[in-house]
């Protein structure tokens, strides 16, 4: 039997709701995959990261969050070695400022996956999708570092708000069934791969 893929989700945070991503990992299918929610906290998600990837042995790691200011999915090529959360605290009320997702390590980590083609067939099949630098400095890019760190084949995603998590925001917004096409579509051509 193959491995599955990992793909995980983050908790409400913030004071929205729900997290969008936390609903359109409920809409992906189970076969071949591993569904993981985590805690929107520096400290808590990557233990439950690492632990679920000890566990499970997967073939390759998909993690999913939320980027409500983006009208588009966004496939991170990178991870920061920082976290900085001027605006939000995570849900046990840390507000980073600055400090190493993991002190002594490199600045930055890599993905090892080419996501351009990923972008290009998502695109292709009517979602907006395009390549974005890095995963920001909040909790999203905190568990990418982490990921990153562990060697196993993997990729954040970040998703639109749905317009429905935080109604009055304004922000732009992507529907969730479009977004977990996209996300779907990632998933299959990544199994083709690995």
């Amino acid at each position: 039997m193959n491995k599955p893929i990992l793909v995980t989700a983050f908790d409400s945070f913030g004071g929205r709701e729900y997290n969008p991503t936390e609903k359109l990992l409920g809409m992906l299918p189970d076969e071949g995959i591993k569904k993981l929610l985590l805690p929107t906290s520096y400290s808590r998600a990557p233990e439950t990261l690492r632990s679920a990837v000890k566990e499970t042995s997967p073939s390759a790691v998909i993690c999913l969050g939320l980027a409500s200011g983006r009208s588009v999915i966004s496939l991170e090529f990178a991870a920061l070695n920082i976290k900085d959360s001027d605006v939000c605290c995570d849900n046990d009320g840390e507000l980073a400022s600055g400090q190493s997702v993991i002190p002594g390590a490199p600045n930055a980590l890599f993905t090892g996956l080419d996501l351009g083609p990923y972008a290009r067939i998502i695109r292709d099949a009517g979602v907006p999708c395009r390549v974005s630098y890095h995963a920001g400095t909040f909790v999203c890019n905190c568990v990418y570092y982490h990921l990153l760190s562990l060697g196993v084949p993997g990729v954040f995603i970040h998703i639109p708000d749905d317009g429905t998590s935080a109604p009055s925001s304004g922000a732009p917004q992507l529907s969730i069934e479009d977004s977990a096409k996209a996300v779907s579509i990632f998933t299959e051509e990544l199994r083709k791969k690995i």
